[in-house]
């Protein structure tokens, strides 16, 4: 006497799914069901767990969909935290004058302290606005000035009529400007913030984002 093979050692859930849907498929035709008139499982008891693990397989693909969407998120969500923790940085050294046992109520730490200048701050030169590898993304730069604080970023759109807007306070000289449309020219623009205060804008560098 012939035996059924079934085959699903080693089977993932999406492919037992398949093979049981085929199964299902091919007794509900009029051959079928002249031949298993009454099967065993019912009709009933067997869609159960073959609904169960359907529903298992869709939401594993769901969940692994958004766990997908949500690691390529989390660089971009970095970087605006990152933003938003060096402007609050520059709001709390404003707000203490700098005074190092006021600084840690911030929940921050007191850098180490080296020979600035107390002079104001040149503004920045040599100062470029370069395309990225990734879409939206401008690299923007400028020669480091000794005794900077913070670099603050303007941009704005290339065009008649715009008004420069803070993107970026960032400790670095080089950093990239995210968010941006692809397609669209901006110019940006740097100043150096140190013990002095700020320096002047440096001259604007324009570029086309990716």
């Amino acid at each position: 006497m012939a035996k059924v093979k079934l085959e699903l050692d080693g089977k993932n859930g999406q492919e037992v799914v398949n093979a049981s849907s085929a199964h299902i498929a091919a007794i509900a035709t009029p051959e079928g069901l002249a031949l298993f008139s009454n099967p065993d499982p019912s009709v009933v008891d067997y869609l159960v767990p073959h609904n169960a693990l359907a529903v298992g397989v869709n939401q594993v693909t769901s969940l692994e969909g958004q766990l997908i969407a949500a690691r390529a998120a989390v660089p971009g969500l970095i970087t605006a935290l990152k933003t938003a923790m060096e402007a609050r940085a520059v709001y709390v050294e404003t707000i203490t004058k700098g005074d190092p046992s006021k600084i840690p109520v911030s929940g921050f730490s007191v850098a180490s302290t080296t020979a600035q200048p107390i002079g104001p701050l040149p503004r920045p030169e040599n100062v470029k606005a370069a395309m990225a590898l990734m879409p939206g993304v401008i690299r923007v730069s400028c020669e480091p000035i000794k005794g900077t604080q913070s670099y603050l970023i303007e941009f704005r759109e290339h065009v008649e009529g715009s008004t420069w807007q803070q993107v970026k306070v960032s400790t670095k000289s080089r950093n990239d400007i995210t968010g941006l449309v692809s397609g669209k020219s901006y110019a940006f623009r740097i100043a150096a913030v140190g013990a002095a205060g700020q320096s002047p804008w440096s001259d604007e560098a324009v570029c086309m984002a990716p």
